[in-house]
């Protein structure tokens, strides 16, 4: 059903099968040995709509499925691809992707694959299988996971060491606490705010900072 060097067949589950004159399509899920942690698992659907089908019944019928699937498995990625002949599954599900932009049979674009991520892939027209009589497509993944996606930030960590405790401990043991209470004359607020500013002030003092990407 799927390459073992993509995913084992451990890693794959049937979720659907549907057969009719209108339409026939097979839906698997995959747990492939590597995916972008942005996605839980690849849910794959084969797709097969006649060229005489009742085109709104067979949408309709994917549209139930696919809204069944994304509401159980919302992190998943949804492939859908197939030969849909004369059908548009954006007709129905306007926010998947089609990835093929090339004529697959007769200078017409019958086959087509969707997902639900922008850019997914680049379609190269190839030649047909044998004594097919429509042009084979390789997709070629275009996906760029998130975590290249976003442009690295810059942090700063502080480190402390055994000098910078005793540091720290000497300067609070040399302080006179009293003049923030008589300074504050009573007012509880105007106490916390200036002892709390004057311990911020030495930590920032004798701390080191390392900076990492």
């Amino acid at each position: 059903m799927a390459n073992e060097t993509w995913c084992g067949h451990k890693s794959i589950q049937e979720l659907k099968s549907f057969c009719s004159p209108d339409l026939e399509f097979l839906t698997i899920k995959c747990r492939p040995h590597y995916l972008p942690r942005e996605f839980s698992s690849i849910i794959i659907t084969a797709v097969y709509i006649p060229p005489q089908a009742d085109t709104s019944m067979a949408l309709n019928e994917l549209y139930l499925t696919l809204c069944k699937l994304e509401s159980i498995h919302p992190e998943a990625a949804f492939i859908v691809a197939g030969d849909f002949n004369k059908a548009n599954l954006k007709t129905r599900l306007p926010k998947l992707y089609q990835h093929i932009d090339c004529a697959t049979r007769a200078g017409k674009t019958l086959d087509h694959c969707y997902s639900n991520f922008r850019d997914a892939y680049k379609a190269l027209p190839r030649p047909p299988f044998g004594k097919a009589d429509h042009g084979s497509i390789l997709l070629i993944p275009a996906y760029r996971q998130k975590l290249k996606q976003e442009a690295p930030t810059l942090r700063s960590v502080q480190r402390w060491s055994d000098q910078s405790d005793s540091t720290l401990q000497d300067c609070f043991h040399h302080v006179g606490w009293d003049m923030f209470r008589i300074a504050s004359d009573k007012n509880i607020d105007e106490y916390a705010d200036s002892v709390c500013e004057f311990i911020r002030t030495c930590v920032e003092d004798v701390e080191s900072a390392n900076h990492c990407f």
